[in-house]
């Protein structure tokens, strides 16, 4: 059964007993932590030893009760480049990813999204692929001895940024799970339907509305059909969850916009509670 969570995101201007707060008083019951390095909630850098794991899972444990919270994926990026493939930064990653996947476990969360970082735009992409898919592996490696699963996210402003970037990707490693984001397509006036190539590799789908040059807009005026979004999972037998992924701005309130996008998929999914 799918399951229907709300992305920390919404509050990602706050502090993360903040985020978890408005999460719980918006109604929903499933929570998707960002475990972004340098950005929130969970910082991988501090996962990277014992002493330092057990704080960070103490803290989580009793926030998410506190708010009676069922954490259910992460958003995940380790402090290293993706394409940094040097000694200090190999190590550092799989140190941050073992950690990560203890964080992981204690908190009986099964999915990790791989934001994939920033791009290196001083070499060829093909080398900077190369090594990306180097790390990935890696980090596929300490997952699957964990036994939890991880999935790449394409992004704007990272290695995988244009369709031919990702469509090269997924070519180059047939077993590497993807996370279905449409916005960061849109936004760069790729039709929707193009995006439909990434459903069949979907572990995870994040959701959020979308326009040409927006990574956001209010939910109903941009060019994410999500009929045709969740009609296409329903096809395809999707299974995995979803997470709302809106961004906190000063713009509008994003919770009121996750509450109607909530709504949305339930009535694709209808076997999802929240």
């Amino acid at each position: 059964m799918s399951i229907i969570a709300c992305s920390t995101s919404v509050r990602c201007g706050s502090a993360f007993e903040e985020a978890l707060a408005s999460i719980s008083s918006a109604g929903f019951r499933y929570v998707d932590i960002l475990t972004i390095d340098g950005w929130v909630h969970v910082h991988t850098s501090k996962l990277a030893t014992e002493q330092e794991q057990a704080e960070q899972i103490s803290r989580s444990k009793q926030l998410l009760a506190q708010y009676n919270l069922k954490p259910v994926a992460t958003n995940s990026g380790v402090s290293p480049q993706l394409h940094d493939r040097s000694p200090e930064a190999v190590s550092r990653r799989k140190a941050e990813t073992a950690g990560l996947m203890q964080w992981m476990k204690a908190l009986q969360i099964n999915i990790a999204a791989i934001q994939p970082r920033q791009p290196d735009r001083s070499r060829p992409w093909e080398e900077v692929l190369d090594d990306c898919i180097a790390s990935l592996r890696e980090q596929l490696e300490i997952a699957h001895a964990a036994g939890i699963r991880m999935a790449l996210e394409f992004h704007v402003n990272s290695p995988f940024e244009t369709m031919e970037q990702c469509l090269r990707l997924m070519e180059r490693m047939p077993d590497m799970p993807i996370v279905y984001d449409p916005t960061h397509f849109v936004m760069q006036g790729v039709p929707l339907e193009d995006t439909f190539v990434f459903l069949e590799r979907a572990a995870h789908v994040h959701l959020r509305d979308a326009a040409k040059d927006q990574m956001q807009v209010r939910f109903g005026t941009g060019e994410v059909d999500f009929h045709r979004v969740l009609e296409e999972l329903k096809q395809r037998g999707y299974q995995g969850g979803f997470s709302i992924e809106y961004l906190q701005t000063d713009q509008f309130d994003v919770m009121e916009d996750a509450v109607q996008l909530y709504e949305r998929i339930l009535e694709a999914f209808p076997a999802v509670t929240i």
